[in-house]
């Protein structure tokens, strides 16, 4: 009678191990996050026996993963208020969360270093990257060989997912077919279909220097549409531009500069890159920006700073919901309005 017994490695290359079960020995391979006992042929949860995350099952894998992450504490869900504030110059609701407890969230450096000013080693830092490699618990599995997908630890919303490159990539790097295969994936195992964004630059709003797509379910919020809620506005640019698709269109009901592009059902990971190339040729050389990616749409907004008032925006406000950390920074949002807002950090028409 064979035991399976799994092993978790830090390595990504495969080992060969004898396993003594029960008097009989059995032979066994190892990679991260999953194990194949040759005698039984078990496969560890999550993974299919070449390592990566098979597509049917992946958001079961990722729910059993969050409840086992929020159970043991190594994630944590941030509670919060939510607010609906109507954009009269857009016509869009904007979902305001309210997350006291996020003032305290450490941010990391702009680019991680190994030498101090002066070109001498420098001492320790406190900060280490998160992504090299991710916390076990938070490590749902490997989207591809390229990628892995990892939960947020600090989330708002329920399931927030991080599609993390294996090895180190800047987030100032663009976007290739292999990120948004990974985030691609993500999006068509979510029930009801998934936001995914990047923040790319100095003032997108990053809070990691290692490149990564960040994914949240739709609904945004519980009974909501099972869309952005500035999607009204790229249809209605669409249909104005009667943009073909993969076309670049201007998306001018947003109040600042946003270009997006629709994608069919079943879009590659080819298709999606070459409608993001084509966005990229509208952002000016060394911007920062915001990238938004949807089952149906991708938008890109380009930005000139991360900040309005008391209030650091991220892609999420270009998709229609703002993250404050303050009642002050809740009162802003309502006095100035979401428009202002995105017009002050984005780059004007």
């Amino acid at each position: 009678m064979h035991r399976s017994i799994y092993f978790s490695l830090p390595s990504y290359s495969a080992r060969r191990l004898v396993a003594r079960t029960a008097g009989s020995v059995a032979s066994v391979q190892v990679r991260p996050q999953t194990v194949v006992c040759m005698a039984s042929g078990t496969v560890a949860p999550n993974a299919a026996p070449d390592g990566v995350l098979p597509q049917e099952g992946m958001w079961q894998a990722v729910l059993r993963t969050y409840d086992a992450a929020q159970a043991s504490g190594a994630a944590t869900m941030t509670q919060t208020q939510v607010e609906l504030v109507p954009d009269q110059a857009t016509g869009v609701t904007f979902v305001v969360r309210l997350a006291p407890s996020l003032r305290a969230k450490p941010k990391a450096p702009a680019q991680a270093s190994s030498e101090g000013s002066s070109g001498q080693p420098a001492a320790a830092p406190a900060w280490r990257n998160p992504f090299l490699p991710p916390e076990p618990e938070l490590t749902v599995g490997h989207l591809s060989p390229t990628h892995t997908l990892v939960l947020n630890k600090f989330n708002v919303v329920p399931h927030h997912c991080l599609v993390v490159t294996r090895q180190f990539e800047a987030q100032t790097d663009p976007l290739n077919a292999r990120d948004l295969h990974g985030a691609l994936r993500v999006l068509r195992a979510m029930p009801a279909g998934g936001l995914a964004f990047y923040n790319c630059g100095e003032h997108s709003g990053r809070s990691q220097p290692h490149k990564h797509m960040q994914v949240v379910p739709l609904p945004l919020i519980d009974g909501g549409a099972a869309e952005p809620p500035v999607q009204p506005l790229i249809e209605a640019a669409a249909s104005a531009a009667g943009a073909q698709p993969y076309q670049v269109f201007e998306v001018r009901g947003m109040p600042c500069q946003s270009y997006a592009a629709q994608l069919p059902e079943g879009s590659t990971p080819q298709q999606v890159a070459g409608a993001y190339d084509a966005l990229m040729a509208r952002i000016p050389q060394g911007a920062s920006y915001n990238a938004l990616l949807t089952r149906t749409a991708i938008m890109l907004c380009p930005r000139r700073a991360e900040s309005s008032g008391p209030c650091a925006i991220n892609s999420l406000g270009f998709a229609g919901t703002i993250l404050v950390k303050s009642g002050e920074e809740a009162a802003y949002v309502r006095q100035a309005g979401p428009s202002a807002i995105l017009a002050a950090v984005g780059q004007p028409w």
